[in-house]
């Protein structure tokens, strides 16, 4: 109940916020911050995606949407990359409310898509890039879930995947959200599963296998999904800010500190090596808190990264740590007042007088 109530107060503060034209004062008023949104995919208006069409809603925003975001927000605040953002915060005296738009493991559709968007807006983006698609034309164990689903009932999956696995956690913690029923979002829930029981060798053993029996093919479900490194490099020639993401795409926390090390530091150095330029924003997989730890953020300093950002919502103010900055997703669900009252720094302001409404 204390929950609901949370999240409807947080609404109505936004909505008259928003909607009375008073973020605009608020902005004048709240402390110099960076607000920082975070995607995955653009979906082109009109379709002709080519292969994407399988991933969740949760990693898609429409040409559409984010067209209407970007107009929106770029007459009214600074929008930069990360990295500039965070130089900015630095100075005393510049801009006191800073937009970055970032999106998350390289797709095909942010050169695609994207790019254009940002051209026409006059604005820019940062983002973050798995290296092993682009180095091997390789995809993670979630992408080939991700395709499969969209392919074959769940039951059908989590069953198949058992018969691969055998006795693992994952599976039998599966199975009971699909066999018992009571669980409204199965799907996410076996997505879950895998991602934090069990042994994750098993598990990409066992996706994989489903994967061939199913006639998945790894390279085209990797072209149809991931941009190659020239389409990168047109990024960079753009001035986008282009930042760290791993090797693999793995949660950094249940990894081995040298398994961490490895995977961060590796992914920085194929960027560096392609990119022919310095990286000094990283993203951690996932992004959640239990997601990664202090060998994960020890690992994001070895690989000579500045900053990097989580998936936890909020306003990134002069004194945030810079090794767990917090960004807010967006979405075709996104609402706009929402994202003016933290562009704002409207909740900020509250914490100021002790409350604290954050997600």
């Amino acid at each position: 109940m204390k929950h609901k109530l949370k999240l409807y107060a947080r609404e109505l503060y936004a909505r008259i916020l928003f909607h009375s034209g008073l973020h605009a004062l608020v902005d004048r008023l709240a402390p110099r911050r960076l607000v920082i949104l975070a995607g995955h995919c653009v979906a082109p208006d009109g379709g002709g995606w080519g292969g994407a069409e399988h991933l969740p809603a949760d990693m898609v925003i429409s040409e559409p949407k984010l067209r209407a975001l970007l107009t929106w927000f770029a007459p009214r605040y600074r929008v930069v990359t990360i990295g500039a953002g965070l130089a900015e915060l630095e100075r005393a005296g510049q801009a006191r409310g800073l937009v970055a738009f970032s999106f998350d493991d390289g797709y095909r559709d942010n050169h695609a898509v994207l790019l254009p968007l940002l051209r026409e807006s006059g604005t820019t983006a940062t983002i973050f890039l798995e290296s092993r698609p682009l180095d091997r034309r390789e995809v993670s164990w979630s992408h080939k879930l991700f395709w499969l689903l969209a392919r074959m009932p769940l039951a059908d999956f989590v069953q198949a995947y058992g018969r691969h696995a055998g006795d693992d956690r994952s599976y039998i913690l599966a199975n009971q959200v699909v066999t018992e029923g009571r669980d409204p979002r199965p799907a996410y829930q076996v997505k879950r599963f895998l991602k934090y029981e069990g042994d994750p060798a098993l598990r990409d053993r066992a996706v994989d296998a489903v994967f061939a029996e199913q006639g998945g093919d790894e390279r085209a479900l990797c072209e149809a999904l991931y941009m190659s490194w020239d389409e990168a490099r047109e990024l960079r020639d753009a001035g986008l800010e282009l930042g760290g993401h791993t090797v693999n795409h793995p949660v950094l926390s249940r990894l081995s500190a040298p398994e961490q090390r490895r995977e961060v530091v590796d992914g920085a150095a194929a960027l560096r090596r392609e990119l022919r330029q310095d990286v000094p924003t990283f993203a951690y997989p996932w992004g959640r808190r239990w997601d990664f730890d202090a060998a994960s953020r020890e690992a994001v300093s070895a690989a000579g990264f500045r900053s990097a950002v989580t998936m936890h919502a909020g306003a990134n103010l002069p004194s945030s740590d810079r090794l767990a900055l917090k960004r807010v997703a967006i979405d075709d669900q996104a609402r706009l007042h929402l994202l003016v009252a933290e562009a704002c720094g409207g909740f900020e302001l509250l914490r100021r007088f002790g409350v604290d409404l954050s997600e």
